[in-house]
C-alpha cells in the first residue's frame, strides 16, 4: 500500500468513528425554512394554504400559523393546511410520525380539506407503511436536494438528506395515488398515477393478468388479461374443470399460445384467479402484487 493510500485509509477509518459517536453540525436544529419556490409552486397546486401548522413569527409563510407555544399537535387544523414540521424528536418526545399521524386524522375526520407535508424522504419508518401509502392522495419526490433557509441552513449546500411532500386530501376521489416529480426549483416536471386497487401478475413468458381484491375474499380477474395455455400435469382437477367451463361460456379465449379473457371474471380467492392465470396450483396472496 503506498504512503497516499494509507493516508487516504486512516481518513476514512477517522471519520468513520468520529460518526458513530459524534452529529453533525445542526443535526438538532429545527429551523429550517421552506424554499420559496418550492413553497410557492405547492402553495399553486395543492392551497391556497389557510394555515401554517408548524412555523415561527419569522418564517411563517401563511398568515395563520401556530408556532412552538402554541403547540400545534393538540389544535385543531381546519382548511388547506401547509406543514413543514420538526425533523427531529422534540423535548415532549414528538417526532415527524406525530405529525404525519395528525395531518391524516385532521383529512379523515374532515376537520382539514387537505394537508400538505414537507419531511425527510425517511420511507424505510413505518409511518410511511401504516399512514402515507395507504392514504396520501399525492406524493411530491424532488429531483435534488433542497436549499432549506434559516439561521441553520448550510453554507453554499442543500439539505443532508432527501425530501418529500406528503399531501392527504379530503376532496380526492382517485382510486389510488398520484405522484408527482418536481425539482429543487420548484419547476414541476412529471407526474404518474398509482392504482391502490389494481393488482397484477405478471409471468416471464408475456402472460400479464390484472384483477381487485372484493370483499369476502373474492377476487375479480379483469378482461383483457392474459393466462398461460399450457397447463402444469400436477394441476388440480378442480381447476382445469373451471378452465374449461371458463372457455365453454366464451369467458376466456385462444389467442397465439395464451388465453384472454373476454370478460371480468370473479373467483373465490386470490389463490383461485392466480391458478387459473399461471395455469398451476398458487398463492395468489403472493403472486398478486400492486400495478
Amino acid at each position: 500500500m503506498s504512503k497516499e493510500d494509507e493516508f487516504t485509509s486512516t481518513q476514512k477509518k477517522d471519520f468513520q468513528n468520529w460518526a458513530k459517536n459524534k452529529q453533525f453540525p445542526n443535526s438538532k436544529k429545527n429551523d429550517f425554512w421552506t424554499p420559496k419556490a418550492v413553497f410557492e409552486a405547492l402553495n399553486e397546486r395543492f392551497g391556497p394554504f389557510t394555515l401554517d401548522a408548524a412555523a415561527s413569527e419569522e418564517n411563517h409563510l401563511v398568515e395563520l400559523f401556530y408556532d412552538k407555544e402554541m403547540n400545534s399537535l393538540e389544535q385543531e387544523w381546519k382548511g388547506r393546511v401547509w406543514c413543514n414540521p420538526p425533523y427531529v424528536k422534540q423535548e415532549d418526545k414528538t417526532t415527524i410520525k406525530d405529525w404525519v399521524q395528525k395531518a391524516w386524522k385532521s383529512v379523515e375526520s374532515g376537520e382539514a380539506d387537505r394537508v400538505v407535508l414537507l419531511i425527510p424522504a425517511y420511507t424505510s419508518n413505518m409511518y410511511w407503511h401504516e399512514t402515507i401509502f395507504p392514504n396520501a392522495s399525492h406524493i411530491v419526490i424532488f429531483r435534488g436536494r433542497l436549499d432549506f433557509g434559516g439561521p441553520n441552513a448550510r453554507a453554499g449546500g442543500a439539505a443532508r438528506q432527501p425530501s418529500v411532500s406528503v399531501v392527504f386530501s379530503h376532496a380526492w376521489k382517485g382510486s389510488g395515488m398520484q405522484v408527482l416529480q418536481m425539482s429543487n426549483k420548484g419547476e414541476w416536471l412529471s407526474e404518474e398515477n398509482y392504482n391502490r386497487e389494481v393488482l397484477e401478475l405478471k409471468l416471464k413468458n408475456g402472460v400479464e393478468a390484472f384483477g381487485k381484491q372484493l370483499e369476502g375474499n373474492q377476487f375479480v380477474v379483469l378482461e383483457g388479461s392474459t393466462a398461460n395455455f399450457q397447463a402444469r400435469p400436477s394441476w388440480r382437477l378442480s381447476d382445469i374443470r373451471r378452465r374449461i367451463q371458463l372457455i365453454q361460456n366464451g369467458a376466456l379465449e385462444k389467442v397465439g399460445d395464451t388465453f384472454r379473457f373476454t370478460c371480468d371474471v370473479t373467483f373465490n380467492s386470490p389463490s383461485s384467479a392466480a391458478s387459473i392465470v399461471r395455469a398451476c396450483a398458487s398463492n395468489g396472496k403472493a403472486l398478486w402484487k400492486h400495478a
